[in-house]
């Protein structure tokens, strides 16, 4: 039986130990390999990339949500709220606090949004109808409007 593709994502980091941490010891991803200029990490099962941006110029952070981000969505309540509970014990810096969107239609979720130590957005997700995931291809909302 095939099993499904893995996803995987590079990131631009500024410092791998803080990023170890911040991912492993603060949102519970595993380490993989590890050199001078890269770390493997596994997040919920795909492969993420943090490379090293070693002497280069540290842009502004980008302002909010939009253009860029990136994250997990989860197919249990429950486990998302888990998540959610360990990166406020981990005082992890939050972007855009716990919210439900849509609330009482079929885009219903729940979301927040953290920053990694190199600016990165992560979002984290759990839909209260599955298929809206990738469904409902009719409606156009996509986002939300108030971050943008």
């Amino acid at each position: 039986m095939a099993t499904a593709p893995k996803f995987h994502l590079s990131i631009p980091v500024f410092d791998l130990d803080a990023t170890a941490q911040w991912y492993v010891g603060g949102l519970g991803a595993r380490a993989g390999r590890r050199s001078a200029e890269a770390l493997i990490l596994d997040l919920g099962g795909h492969q993420l990339v943090a490379q090293l941006v070693n002497g280069a110029a540290r842009s502004a952070p980008q302002p909010g949500i939009y253009p860029r981000h990136f994250g997990l969505i989860y197919a249990g309540l429950q486990e998302w709220q888990a998540l959610l509970q360990r990166a406020q014990a981990a005082a992890l810096r939050f972007g855009v606090e716990p919210k439900c969107r849509y609330r009482g239609e079929v885009l219903e979720h729940h979301t927040f949004f953290l920053i990694d130590p190199s600016d990165n957005w992560l979002e984290f997700k759990h839909y209260v109808q599955a298929q809206a995931v990738l469904g409902y291809r009719q409606l156009g909302e996509v986002g939300d409007q108030d971050l943008r």
